[in-house]
C-alpha cells in the first residue's frame, strides 16, 4: 500500500508541475494548428510561435497562455497518478519476484499498458481543452 500512495502522490505532484510549466506551449500549439489558411495574397494571423507568443500576451496579457487550464488542470493529477499507479502495478505483476529488476521487454509491457490507460482517459480532456482555445481566439 506505500507503493500506491507513493505513487499517488508524485503522480499529482508530477501531473500539476507539468501542467504549469507545459501548458503555455500547448496553448500556443494549438493556437498555430487551429489558424485558418488565409486567403491568396494575405499573411497568416502568426508568423510563428515567437509571434503567437507575443499577440497573446500583447492581447490578453501573460494569463492568456493559461486560456484553457481549467479542463487540464481538473485531469491533470488523475492522470498522472493513473499512469504512475498502473505502472507500478504493472511492474510487480512482470516481475519474476520482488526487488527483481524488469528486463527491457517487461519495461516496454509496463510502459505500454500505463500508456494505454492514460490514453484512454486524456483524449477526452485534450478535445476540451483544444476545442476551448480554439472557441476563445
Amino acid at each position: 500500500m506505500a507503493d500506491v500512495a507513493k505513487d499517488l502522490t508524485a503522480g499529482t505532484i508530477g501531473g500539476v508541475a507539468q501542467l504549469i510549466v507545459g501548458h503555455p506551449f500547448d496553448t500556443i500549439k494549438v493556437k498555430l494548428q487551429s489558424q485558418l489558411v488565409p486567403p491568396p495574397g494575405q499573411l497568416p494571423r502568426y508568423s510563428g510561435a515567437i509571434d503567437a507568443v507575443k499577440q497573446t500576451i500583447a492581447a490578453e496579457g501573460p494569463r492568456g497562455l493559461y486560456k484553457g487550464m481549467r479542463a487540464p488542470l481538473a485531469t491533470v493529477a488523475a492522470l498522472n497518478v493513473v499512469l504512475f499507479t498502473v505502472r507500478g502495478q504493472m511492474e510487480a505483476l512482470l516481475r519474476s519476484e520482488p526487488g527483481a529488476p524488469l528486463t527491457v521487454n517487461q519495461q516496454v509491457v509496463a510502459g505500454a499498458g500505463a500508456g494505454v490507460a492514460v490514453a484512454i482517459l486524456a483524449t477526452p480532456t485534450e478535445l476540451v481543452k483544444c476545442r476551448s482555445v480554439h472557441f476563445f481566439q
